[in-house]
């Protein structure tokens, strides 16, 4: 989870941005009254990707890559 968090918040800081708005993400995060879809979720999630070639367009790459496997994870889509 440490890593998770860490990732998230050197890249994007979604982690900083869930901890300060931690009521309205839980919803998203722990219970909702209807099932929320990796395109739903996406859609919440707005991002400027950094320059391509750029160190930062790498790790925000690699961020993503991982945040989507975590979205599909979650939808029950799980990746062997």
């Amino acid at each position: 989870m440490d890593e998770f968090a860490c990732g998230l918040n050197d890249v994007l800081s979604l982690y900083d941005i869930v901890r300060a708005n931690a009521t309205a993400y839980l919803p998203l995060f722990v219970t909702a009254s209807q099932a929320i879809t990796r395109c739903t979720f996406k859609q919440l999630c707005v991002y400027e990707r950094s320059v391509a070639g750029s160190n930062k367009a790498t790790e925000e790459g690699d961020t993503l890559y991982a945040w989507e496997i975590f979205l599909l994870n979650v939808e029950g889509n799980l990746i062997d």
